[in-house]
């Protein structure tokens, strides 16, 4: 009975580790490493694992709010590449025209 008592204790203390925070801990201080997994994960998620692609992701976030950034990472806003037109601009910069709205007659 003892046996199955520290057995369940010892599974219970290894549940409790989460690898993918051990792992996101090592990316964070690793930005080469980091990149390649980022890239492995945009190419294919399914067979890199969802696991690994978490962890990346999560170890990205906490480099960029604790404001670590790499020699290839985005330093200022006016690094960040241009946002593209959205649904509701004309790509060509042009402006629809106007409609004209009824109005409400009494």
């Amino acid at each position: 009975m003892r046996c199955v008592l520290v057995l369940c204790v010892a599974l219970l203390a290894a549940c409790s580790e989460q690898p993918a925070d051990h792992l996101a801990d090592a990316l964070a201080a690793d930005p080469v490493r980091l990149k390649a997994l980022r890239a492995q994960c945009a190419a294919d998620r399914q067979a890199t694992g969802e696991d690994a692609c978490r962890a990346a992701a999560e170890a990205f976030r906490r480099r960029f709010f604790s404001g670590q950034a790499g020699p290839d990472e985005y330093q200022t806003l006016a690094d960040l590449p241009p946002i593209p037109p959205s649904f509701d601009e004309p790509a060509d910069g042009e402006a629809p025209p106007l409609t004209a709205v009824p109005e409400d007659t009494p």
